[in-house]
């Protein structure tokens, strides 16, 4: 490598909005009805990290819903990327 050479970290941010940290607790809950515990450990507007209990992550499907424990809020979201116990989910919304 030259002098002159930066060394090349590896990521580059996709990301189109900032995220927020949380540590809100959640569940998956699948088509079928089978909840999956997770935490949501960052948000933003477009979608957010989950962090799965166990194997979860890779059992949970493609698509679920995302209920918030607390709140009762609930949203459509599609799995974009699964990682050990975590997985990156984006928020479904409606097309109008």
């Amino acid at each position: 490598m030259s002098r002159n050479a930066t060394p090349q970290t590896g990521f580059v941010e996709r990301r189109h909005t900032a995220r927020k940290p949380t540590a809100l607790f959640a569940f998956a809950l699948s088509p079928s009805g089978a909840r999956f515990p997770c935490q949501v450990r960052n948000i933003s507007d477009r979608g957010a990290m989950l962090e799965f209990t166990g194997s979860h992550a890779a059992l949970v499907e493609n698509t679920f819903e995302l209920v918030l424990t607390d709140s009762k809020v609930r949203y459509a979201v599609e799995v974009v990327w699964r990682k050990e116990r975590t997985a990156g989910v984006l928020f479904c919304l409606d097309k109008e």
